[in-house]
């Protein structure tokens, strides 16, 4: 019955389709196997160096090179996320940027190697511009839709099953475009993002802005809070609450939420209270949420990557510039952000070395990729181990670390393997078509590095 009514309406045209597309969820097939590249590995090629000692690097490929096939395309090809599941390695791509050469640049294939064949495959084709993050719950994967294509009617997640590997797109979202994050917290299953109708003043095109959405049946049916802000980003789980950040406007977006009328009412910070309620934390300002920061609640700040680990949450945080200080991203750890008990803490980074990605240490702390610029083409990739700590910041103590011509991007694996994707430069701008500097072309590979 619903493919019939899917299919009426679809002959109907794309704007009446809009307007009555049902909710729905849809298997995606992967592609024909003689359409798919089968991409094997390569020893390392000599790009790596410096490498600490006792481990060994390989080169697993450029699986973004086989559907961003010019090296200008370097920002597409950035390998975003890494997720591990199942002897299966999946790579976000893609770009949901609206300017640049290679903006909204979906549909995104979605590759993934495999450790036993030891070939790199696609496994579908998603609709979305671009796939930044992957989400763990239990035995399956999931996918927040970063920027659907086609209508904004439904927002867009996508669930790997792990009982037969097979991905599935869930189009149930009321007007999500953009989903940036997703958790489950007390059997609630929550996501963070923007909608078209945030506010109802202003012109149409403008009324677009954050929102929180919450479901008790899986993602089935949602209740949705719509809040003044932009964009909706991160969703910190810690100490049994729940708290969703909002983007933390900068100059610029601080003056379109006034012209908008909604900067006056502006809460960075929701807590969750449950059935759908969200209480304004007026309280967690900037400057508690991004400690010994120049200029903190004045210049933009982007929060994203929350990684929760039971009793703390870490986060990264992309920093606009200030003054003569150039724009990063800087590591954070929060134990609590209760009324009268926040605890955040920044981690203690070189001059120049940029946080890239958190991942869980299963001995009850993190590790965090870091990167650090060294001259053209050439940077010192880092992962290193943090633990919650007394001290007013966190220092971190390197595990190992590399030399590539490329930031690594993401991180995967545990003490003995890690898995990394070399991606585009932070805050640098996109090559012009045609154009390829230096490094670029390796923009989209991914290394294994393996203890000896």
């Amino acid at each position: 019955m619903l493919a019939l009514t899917l299919g009426g309406a679809w002959r109907l045209g794309p704007r009446v389709w809009q307007q009555v597309e049902p909710a729905h969820g849809q298997l995606l097939l992967p592609p024909w196997p003689l359409q798919q590249p089968l991409i094997s590995p390569t020893a390392s090629d000599g790009f790596i160096s410096e490498l600490g000692p006792g481990w060994r690097a390989t080169n697993l490929g450029n699986p973004a090179a086989s559907h961003y096939r010019t090296c200008w395309q370097s920002l597409p090809r950035t390998p975003w996320d890494l997720a591990l599941s199942d002897g299966t390695l999946f790579v976000g791509l893609g770009n949901a940027s609206n300017r640049g050469p290679s903006a909204n640049a979906g549909p995104v294939p979605l590759l993934a190697y495999s450790l036993n064949d030891q070939r790199w495959q696609q496994h579908a084709t998603l609709p979305e511009e671009e796939v930044h993050r992957f989400v763990k719950q239990g035995a399956d994967l999931w996918i927040p839709g970063a920027d659907a294509r086609g209508s904004w009617r439904w927002g867009n997640l996508y669930r790997r099953h792990n009982v037969n590997d097979s991905w599935w797109q869930e189009r149930r979202l009321p007007q999500f475009i953009h989903v940036h994050d997703l958790v489950w917290h007390r059997n609630q299953l929550v996501v963070a993002g923007n909608v078209p109708d945030a506010v109802s003043s202003g012109p149409p095109q403008e009324r677009h802005g954050s929102a929180l959405a919450s479901s008790s049946d899986e993602g089935n049916t949602w209740s949705v809070h719509r809040l003044k802000g932009w964009r909706a980003t991160a969703l910190l789980p810690v100490d049994d609450q729940l708290y969703a950040v909002q983007a933390l406007p900068g100059p610029a977006l601080r003056r379109w939420l006034t012209q908008s009328g909604r900067f006056k009412g502006f809460t960075a910070v929701q807590q969750w209270q449950g059935d759908g309620d969200w209480l304004p934390r007026p309280d967690l300002s900037a400057s508690a949420l991004l400690p010994d920061v120049a200029g903190a609640g004045e210049r933009s700040a982007w929060i994203e990557g929350a990684s929760p680990n039971g009793h703390a949450v870490a986060w990264i945080a992309s920093l606009g510039p200030w003054g003569p200080e150039r724009p990063r991203r800087a590591a954070f750890l929060a134990r609590s952000l209760r009324p009268g008990a926040v605890v955040v803490q920044p981690v203690a980074l070189r001059a120049g070395e940029e946080a890239m990605d958190w991942q869980i240490d299963g001995d009850g702390g993190w590790h965090l990729l870091s990167s650090e610029k060294l001259g053209s083409a050439r940077w010192r990739n880092r992962i290193s181990q943090v633990h919650v700590s007394p001290d007013t910041s966190l220092h971190p103590h390197t595990l190992v670390s590399f030399e590539a011509p490329l930031p690594a991007w993401s991180l995967e694996g545990d003490h003995q393997r890690w898995f990394v994707g070399l991606g585009h430069p932070p805050f640098e701008p996109e090559p012009a078509p045609g154009h390829c500097p230096a490094g670029a072309d390796h923009s989209g590979t991914v290394l294994q590095l393996l203890r000896q």
